[in-house]
């Protein structure tokens, strides 16, 4: 059975009745919030102890099985406090990482005797390891002369071990760093300081490379874990930087904006529960409002997780000042307008309405994993309507959607520019011809397609140009697209709306894809985005290019679509505002 951070504290706020009970026997306000973890967590090992006591040992993930026993087992408030019917489940959930260890000490997770990922396991098996040592339950001896086996290992696979991704460095300093609290060894300490030595990127932003929040919550995490147990405040630092810049990526119903992120959650949401240990942390060791008023949003979510990993029972068991009271008052921002230059990006909040105008698309390098290659340029919300993504593009060359080459602030006013350019060429120089008229394979200057024509070595003629321009208007409630595109005439031009499921559409949309004329809206419950007016002069909406078309791929937001169509010259001004 694999034990998801969901199944462990998926009912955390459930049972408001049985909480409230509680509440009112604890007035302290960080054992209230404990104790109703720990009832989600003995939920979680009910279930797991309802298996079959022949089950076959569990599939490892990240050991959040483990992590939920040892808390059960070591936390007197639990109903299954130093319960004899864990011990079985207990050893054989730590002997299922020793056995899985690879010869060289690293475990198959994912990617193959991988020191990245052995280090993710680390996070809860030395958390286990140090909180049953705490114990000084003798009948725990087997369980931790496991742990200890395993960690042993890994440990000097890690002092050796290589990395993909510049995350990665600080989850193998994490784990270091956790199995040197445990086992001191100057070896660890040193490959922490050789990492370290290259140095931590954080732009002025808060935002580490990847501009990922799934990913900052990774390296904050480790930033944190390396401050706390080698004693280096200054690894505090780049933790406060991105919790606050986070304050202004965090939508009103704190999900996390990630339009700009180089990583896979580029177009999919996150939300600031994966966080949740960090802001409670740092809000009591700094006497922070704003951080605790993100760790109180969180905690007032009914029926869901609160961290990405392993059980958040065991790390308030592991780290005592998780269990202080949170600081009082504090408010996160609501009000602003938030400029992350390094990212091309602002973020607009008013209230329940948000938007975010996006500019920092990593071209021309490419579409891959590590480069921000959503062309979402704007995307708004009020309450719960969401307007996920807004693109536009047009068939020029198929050369693909509207990509933004960077955001230039006019005044008040938030500007967008791309130009197209598709060549002809010429003759191929005389010196560089060959008589078998075998050339290189080169791409064309556009990089839309490869041929053996040598490109880079011949003139170019015939310059078709696209020129795309929008600007976007913030007016009260709403903002105004307005968009120019110029250049070759009778050119296709499709924006494409995408809501995010769950509403209906109204006024002059759903019918059909296209929005024909007059304005649309779209409604979830009593929240509503109304957009327009509508325009389709043509049916043409397909914005991928050859970049994907080559592959039989389709560049589609994802959600509920809705176009507004037209051929170049084509100038238009859509309005979105909440209602």
């Amino acid at each position: 059975m694999n034990i998801t951070r969901r199944d462990v504290i998926g009912r955390t706020l459930a049972a408001v009745a049985v909480q409230d009970a509680r509440a009112a026997a604890e007035p302290d306000e960080g054992q209230r919030f404990f104790l109703r973890l720990l009832q989600a967590n003995d939920e979680a090992v009910a279930r797991i102890l309802g298996q079959a006591a022949g089950a076959a040992s569990p599939r490892l993930g990240r050991g959040s099985e483990l992590a939920a026993l040892v808390a059960a087992y070591c936390s007197p408030e639990s109903s299954f406090h130093r319960s004899e019917r864990l011990i079985p489940r207990l050893e054989r959930a730590a002997q299922g990482f020793l056995s899985a260890l690879d010869a060289d000490g690293l475990l198959d997770a994912g990617n193959l005797s991988s020191p990245p990922d052995t280090g993710f396991v680390v996070e809860a098996t030395a958390a286990a390891l140090e909180v049953a040592r705490r114990s000084r339950d003798q009948r725990l001896a087997r369980l931790e002369e496991t742990l200890r086996q395993f960690l042993l290992r890994v440990g000097g696979a890690l002092v050796t071990g290589g990395i993909h991704t510049p995350n990665h460095r600080w989850v193998v300093c994490a784990a270091l760093a956790r199995i040197h609290s445990l086992f001191p060894d100057a070896r660890y300490v040193d490959r922490i300081d050789d990492w370290l030595g290259e140095g931590i990127y954080q732009d002025a932003d808060g935002q580490f490379p990847e501009r990922s929040p799934n990913y900052a919550r990774v390296e904050v995490n480790a930033f944190l874990t390396m401050a706390r147990l080698l004693n280096r405040p200054a690894q505090f630092e780049p933790v406060r930087r991105h919790l606050v810049a986070n304050l202004y990526l965090m939508q009103p119903d704190g999900e996390l904006e990630t339009i700009h992120s180089r990583r896979q959650d580029q177009d999919r949401p996150v939300h600031a529960v994966n966080f949740y240990l960090q802001y409670r942390y740092m809000a009591i060791h700094d006497s922070n409002p704003a951080f605790a008023a993100v760790a109180r949003m969180i905690a007032e979510r009914p029926g869901e997780g609160l961290v990405e990993g392993a059980n958040p029972v065991l790390h308030f068991l592991e780290e005592p000042l998780l269990r202080r009271p949170l600081p009082e008052g504090g408010a996160i921002p609501s009000d602003y307008r938030h400029v992350f230059a390094n990212s091309q990006l602002v973020r607009i909040r008013r209230g329940e309405r948000a938007a975010s105008v996006f500019g920092g698309d990593d071209q021309p390098q490419g579409i891959a994993s590590g480069l921000a290659h959503n062309p979402t340029f704007f995307n708004f919300r009020k309450g719960k309507a969401i307007l996920d993504s807004v693109r536009m593009g047009g068939r020029f060359f198929s050369l693909g959607v509207f990509r933004a080459q960077g955001i230039a602030m006019e005044g008040d006013r938030i500007a967008l520019h791309q130009r197209l350019e598709a060549p002809y060429y010429q003759p191929l120089p005389k010196e560089y011809r060959r008589a078998d008229g075998d050339y290189a394979l080169t791409p064309v200057r556009d990089g839309r397609f490869w041929s053996k024509l040598d490109f880079p070595h011949r003139r170019v003629s015939n310059v078709q140009v696209l020129e795309q321009k929008v600007t976007v208007v913030e007016k009260q409630d709403a903002f105004e697209l307005h968009i120019e595109v110029t250049g070759h005439d009778r050119v296709p031009y499709a924006v494409e709306l995408a809501f995010r499921p769950g509403g209906q559409f109204g006024g002059g949309a759903g019918q059909s894809p296209f929005l024909k004329e007059g304005m649309g809206t779209y409604r979830v419950g009593s929240d509503g985005i109304e957009f327009g007016p509508g325009q389709a002069d043509h049916e043409v909406i397909n914005l991928s290019g050859h970049t994907y078309q080559a592959h039989g791929a389709a560049l589609r937001a994802a959600g509920n679509c809705i176009y507004i169509t037209g051929y170049t010259p084509f100038r238009k001004v859509i309005t979105i505002r909440g209602v």
